[in-house]
């Protein structure tokens, strides 16, 4: 596999392009999701050195686009604590992806979004969102996940789709809250050694891309009502990990 799209077949390229536009659609529709359908989609061609800060660099660009819509609907009180809980998870993150090879990092991948698709599916729903001590600490598993994994999100979505927070509250506070985590995480990759000059110029010319697809999603959501949002929201987080294991079961066994 190549590091960077320059290398990959016309063939290839065209996969490329498809996950990008379905990962933006999926970030205008829901809040989140993204980083997910482009690390799992981009890994089936370039290696998760490549993928995951690709994945962390348009997560910032896309959330950047979507803020004016939503910064009205934030809960503030909440975001603040798992902000300080992913700033401080992430350098774990951040170094994990260095040490650990390639496969044993796609089985580690699986398994963390497996069990937020088994979180799911218990059908768990709080009386409220948690206090200060939980959310950090929601926030430190996700940033521990997002900076070696670039998906972070499924600690902090499932936190705020089993309460009884709004829809537009929770995908709002969701978008603001992964600008700062992976601005944070592009900060600390970049640390690291994986944000190159060839990398910079593979996001530059999928940025425009993406853009495409979130503002289809966006469309989407505004007409679509609040509680089948929540539930679409829910099923895709499913069907990403479903992929997610699929993807590393094959990678392991062939």
């Amino acid at each position: 596999m190549g590091a960077t799209v320059w290398t990959l077949s016309p063939l290839a390229w065209v996969l490329v392009l498809a996950v990008i536009v379905l990962g933006g659609v999926v970030r205008g529709f829901g809040g989140f999701g993204a980083s997910m359908v482009w690390v799992v989609g981009l890994s089936l061609v370039l290696p998760p050195s490549s993928a995951i800060p690709t994945a962390f660099v348009l997560e910032v660009l896309a959330s950047v686009q979507l803020l004016p819509s939503v910064w009205r609907h934030v809960n503030w009180r909440s975001l603040r604590w798992l902000l300080l809980g992913a700033v401080l998870g992430t350098p774990v993150g951040t170094w994990l992806l260095k040490v650990i090879p390639v496969d044993p990092m796609r089985i580690l991948l699986a398994c963390a979004v497996l069990a937020a698709a088994i979180a799911m599916a218990s059908r768990f729903r709080a009386s409220r969102l948690p206090g200060p001590a939980a959310t950090t600490a929601v926030g430190g598993v996700s940033g521990v996940l997002n900076g070696a994994f670039a998906m972070g999100g499924p600690p902090a979505i499932l936190m705020y789709f089993s309460s009884p927070a709004a829809v537009a509250a929770g995908r709002a506070t969701l978008i603001v809250y992964f600008l700062g985590t992976d601005v944070w995480a592009t900060a600390t990759a970049a640390a690291g050694g994986l944000i190159t000059a060839r990398l910079l110029a593979q996001v530059a010319v999928l940025f425009p891309v993406s853009l495409a697809g979130v503002a289809v999603g966006s469309w989407l959501f505004k007409r679509t009502p609040s509680a089948d949002s929540q539930r679409y929201a829910l099923w895709l987080l499913a069907a990403m990990s479903a992929a997610v294991l699929a993807q590393a079961l094959w990678q392991w066994l062939r």
